[in-house]
């Protein structure tokens, strides 16, 4: 009798626990949707976590998709979906607000062919877990794999893609949304090659009216090749800082894989000076400029696509236009164009035809 009464007591003291996160975590989550939306968005359906431990095993390793991160498979509803969970390393005061920012961005661009599309999340764990279409992240640390065995077209189509996914960001609402994290690691492909973009636990809103934003400069969070430099010495956030990022995306997409280094708020033992420098050093913008300008591109471009190129003298000139519009994106070349802009460019580059 003990036995039932213990057993009845731990299932009611889960349950009230897990309605307790989900007061808690709504209420973060709606909080966020009324400053960016008004409250308005896609309808985002709610699971819950008996549905998510059964689709993933309970989280079980060999539906871990990368290790040390927080991405599993899983089968819900009869389809397979993407489940998005923080893993340990991510727990920071500020977690649950930026688990609560990826999921009203996602559903405010759900509808949006480029964008890694919400199907609905869980607010029953200590930090909401998110639900998303099925589509593999792009690989980016395996030079012998994946994209490192694209042609130069796959390479422009995902770009093109991205800028537009990133063009509807600054102009679709009446707030712009600055992404802030646009690299490799949030960039997906669908079944039939269609590029998607994902992640906005940093994403940053820009108030009606304005052009910028300025956030606490000391706690600066992304990868560290692919921070604009003004952002990072002064926490002022425009629609440039995508803009560079997406720069920095261009030339990774077209050169030999690159280290790039996590650049997080916790070192707080280095002096801004330091920094800066580090930053001026790291930067894969500031070595692709150096190698154009000493006429010395073919050198730094990733083999791999080299080999794959069937009008040679064609493709060259279109990897040097996509490497000069990269360039004007860092601001090393003219004038930093709008996302907008940098999309019509590529779909122009895409479809040049042999002169």
């Amino acid at each position: 009798m003990n036995f039932w009464r213990k057993k009845t007591t731990k299932k009611n003291s889960e349950a009230n626990q897990r309605l307790r996160l989900f007061q808690e975590n709504g209420k973060v989550f709606l909080e966020d949707l009324v400053e960016l939306c008004n409250g308005q968005s896609n309808p985002i359906k709610a699971y819950s976590a008996n549905q998510i431990l059964e689709a993933t095993d309970n989280f079980s390793e060999r539906n871990h998709l990368v290790r040390f991160e927080f991405m599993y498979r899983g089968m819900l509803e009869n389809r397979p979906v993407l489940i998005k969970r923080p893993v340990w390393k991510l727990y920071t005061s500020d977690t649950l607000e930026k688990i609560c920012r990826d999921i009203a961005v996602s559903s405010m661009v759900s509808g949006h062919k480029n964008f890694l599309k919400l199907l609905g999340c869980c607010l029953e764990f200590e930090y909401p877990v998110l639900v998303c279409e099925y589509a593999e992240r792009i690989p980016y640390k395996t030079p012998n794999l994946g994209m490192f065995s694209w042609g130069l077209g796959t390479r422009i189509k995902i770009a093109k893609e991205i800028a537009i996914a990133v063009s509807y960001l600054h102009t679709a609402f009446s707030r712009t949304m600055i992404h802030m994290d646009i690299q490799p690691s949030n960039i997906f492909l669908d079944s039939n090659g269609t590029a998607k973009l994902s992640g906005f636990c940093l994403c940053v809103s820009i108030p009606e009216g304005e052009t910028f934003v300025k956030v606490d400069a000391e706690r600066v969070e992304g990868v560290l090749d692919y921070l604009e430099y003004k952002y990072v010495t002064s926490g002022v956030v425009t629609e440039d800082t995508d803009v560079f990022s997406f720069g920095v995306l261009l030339q990774n997409l077209l050169t030999r894989n690159c280290e790039v280094v996590d650049c997080c708020s916790d070192n707080d033992d280095e002096s801004l000076f330091e920094y800066e420098q580090n930053v001026m050093k790291l930067r894969i913008s500031d070595r692709v400029s150096k190698f154009v300008e000493e006429g010395r591109v073919f050198e730094i471009l990733d083999p791999k696509m080299l080999e794959s190129l069937v009008d040679e003298e064609h493709e060259r000139q279109r990897m040097e236009a996509v490497l000069m519009l990269s360039l004007r994106c860092t601001g090393h070349r003219g004038h930093v164009p709008k996302m907008i802009e940098v999309a019509k460019e590529l779909r122009r580059i895409e479809k040049w035809t042999q002169r």
